[in-house]
């Protein structure tokens, strides 16, 4: 469903296309229940939190859907989607912190927190080199966003170097959530840059978001 939905997108976003995106989100929140379900006891706040993220992400891609579908609302969409998205990472975030991480090593926390001001100063100067311009009205939400959502990548990044690349769940998590930041990255691309994007990049950026979204689902199968 996944790629009937990119391929709907790149040869012509219709309502049918959000249907398809809808279904394919559908598919990766019924992965994690089904991975939580299997899982069996243990972890419970990290599974929930992150079926919880899974659910805000299935929010988002419908919301942004309908951007291409009502042009005049388009920045309502796409805020409303970033605030779900934001959502989710948050609650990856969270719950990445209370099942993984181990008192009494708080370095970890600050890579955690502080590695995203470092990705954020580079991708600012970058989006600046490249012409990407979120407004003036947009660019204090945008940095919230891409606060989130580094430090949901920083987070598995630290949670996985501390128990040293030893537990598939978060070694997928971790690689979910870089294929995330690969996917979200490229979006701010294609939204708040003139010009159009090629069908190409608009095609990997969304296989970059599944892939991202369905190894993150799977990893709480791992937990067994």
């Amino acid at each position: 469903m996944s790629t009937v939905f990119i391929v709907s997108k790149v040869i012509n976003y219709s309502l049918k296309t959000i249907v398809f995106k809808t279904i394919a989100s559908l598919f990766f929140l019924a992965l994690a229940i089904v991975a939580f379900v299997l899982s069996g006891e243990g972890y419970f706040i990290f599974k929930l939190f992150t079926v919880l993220g899974l659910f805000f992400g299935l929010l988002g891609d419908v919301f942004l859907g309908f951007k291409y579908i009502t042009t005049k609302t388009k920045k309502i969409w796409i805020m409303l989607g970033m605030f779900a998205f934001m959502f989710g990472h948050v609650f990856y975030l969270i719950g990445l912190l209370i099942g993984f991480y181990v008192p009494g090593n708080p370095l970890y926390l600050v890579l955690a927190f502080a590695l995203p001001i470092i990705i954020i100063a580079g991708y600012m100067f970058i989006a600046k080199k490249v012409g990407i311009n979120f407004g003036h009205g947009m660019l204090p939400f945008a940095f919230l966003y891409i606060y989130c959502l580094t430090s949901m990548f920083s987070s598995a990044l630290s949670m996985t170097i501390l128990h040293n690349f030893s537990m598939t769940t978060l070694v997928m998590f971790l690689i979910g959530a870089l294929n995330f930041v690969c996917s979200d990255f490229m979006l701010t691309g294609s939204y708040f840059k003139d010009g159009e994007r090629s069908k190409a990049y608009r095609a990997i950026y969304s296989v970059f978001y599944y892939v991202a979204q369905f190894l993150i689902a799977f990893s709480i199968f791992f937990l067994a």
